[in-house]
């Protein structure tokens, strides 16, 4: 395998695919032979019925999270399979005994104006929205038995490649550093010598928190300026407001929730001068289905939290976070701006549910979650950044490198030259 590193300001990594690495074990090699072993997910039905199995290997695989989680993935499909030109793709591997051990959930999308004129890519289900509501799963990845990892990746990658023709390249988005799919075709013997090309690109950021033993311990790992923002700020709060933080338990008032936070949230954006994800119906539709969802499961390791802070009766602030194991992500927030500043409430919401996970012994971490700046305002609450990368895999031929030319450095040209042009028309006079 040959590595190719350009300097583009970011990580970037051309990988071709070689064939001089076999396999290393006989059985991984009869197993490679029998493309029967892979079956296609391709019907809701199919997908439905996929749930206990798909539930168990989540719970199993090391790269398994909320955001691969069959409930996750599942009510996406059912909001947004009629978005633009898509179908299932999901890739699945049993054993013998009928044990699922590995689970790739892919969709084929065909998006002309996105991808021209590699139009049919292979991308993650749970992203590639194209009514721009963006629903931001993250970290998605091949889910895998541990101990199959080899067996399973070089199936995968063989049967994506015996079935090349269907995609003119595959597209994975905010992936996690040794994500499987950044492996796909890396060790695989069946494909050709340069037969793609393979691009890894760093791509924004994650926020963690690794929890202290006390909030105390917590606050005194801040820099100063922004301890002493969060205890004056709260202070302030306890002594001019009767306030209540309620965590919303009732089944029967999640659509009721759901509904507020598009509120509060389209109320905050709309006074930054930015769009909500809650402009979009189907965003907020999805979101309702999935807390529904959620709830069902009775599990303390797997859900959600949706808290609201009032004033009296009035409901002021909204934090929307996924539980997921040891970890806490902070998702969606919204809060009513005349109150916003003077209590900052974001901050006050967002180190309140610190302090409630730092409670909870089970609960490690606290993730932010993506952001496309390191200098974003997460980094303030003195969480470690992690890279996310952008994956891209396209065959090695004249479509492709046009393909590869028109969306890298011809497209950074074209907006490069706007914004000169649009500074220049600006200061004009």
């Amino acid at each position: 395998m040959r590595y190719k590193e350009r300097n583009l300001g970011v990580v970037n990594i051309q990988r071709e695919t070689d064939t001089t690495n076999s396999l290393k074990e006989a059985s991984a090699h009869s197993l490679l032979s029998d493309t029967k072993k892979i079956a296609i997910v391709q019907t809701l039905k199919e997908f439905h019925a996929l749930k206990v199995d798909w539930q168990g290997l989540n719970n199993q695989s090391l790269k398994g999270n909320i955001f691969t989680s069959w409930e996750w993935l599942y009510t996406w499909w059912e909001i947004y399979q009629e978005d633009g030109v898509r179908q299932l793709y999901i890739l699945t591997f049993r054993d013998e005994q009928k044990n699922l051990l590995g689970l790739a959930p892919f969709q084929l999308i065909n998006n002309p104006k996105k991808y021209f004129p590699c139009s049919r890519q292979l991308i993650m289900l749970g992203t590639g929205e194209t009514d721009g509501s963006g629903v931001f799963g993250e970290y998605m990845d091949l889910l895998i038995a541990p101990g199959h990892e080899e067996v399973v990746m070089q199936l995968f990658s063989q049967y994506l490649y015996e079935n090349r023709n269907l995609w003119d390249g595959l597209k994975f988005h905010q992936i996690l550093k040794n994500s499987h799919v950044e492996a796909l075709f890396s060790d695989y013997s069946g494909s050709k010598k340069g037969t793609f090309i393979c691009t890894v690109e760093a791509y924004g950021f994650r926020t963690i928190i690794t929890l202290p033993e006390t909030y105390n311990a917590y606050l005194m790992s801040l820099r100063k300026k922004m301890r002493n923002n969060i205890t004056r700020v709260f202070s302030r709060l306890e002594r001019e407001q009767e306030y209540t933080i309620e965590e919303v338990k009732d089944r029967d008032e999640l659509d009721d929730a759901i509904r507020l936070l598009a509120e509060l949230n389209r109320t905050r954006r709309s006074n930054m001068e930015l769009s909500s994800s809650f402009d979009y119906i189907s965003f907020e539709n999805y979101h309702r289905k999935l807390v529904q969802r959620l709830f069902q499961l009775n599990e303390t390791s797997k859900g959600f939290s949706l808290k609201i802070m009032r004033f009296a009766e009035q409901p002021v602030a909204m934090l929307y976070c996924f539980i997921d194991g040891d970890t806490i992500h902070a998702y969606q927030s919204g809060f009513e701006t005349d109150y916003g500043r003077r209590y900052s409430l974001l901050t006050t919401m967002l180190t309140q549910e610190i302090a409630s996970s730092i409670k909870n012994k089970n609960i490690k971490y606290f993730n932010f979650m993506f952001a496309d700046d390191e200098s974003t305002y997460k980094h303030r609450y003195s969480g470690e950044t992690e890279n996310l990368y952008n994956i891209s895999i396209d065959h090695n031929n004249l479509k492709a490198k046009f393909y590869l030319f028109l969306h890298g450095p011809f497209k950074k040209r074209v907006k490069k030259l706007l914004g000169s042009f649009n500074f220049l028309t600006t200061n004009k006079g």
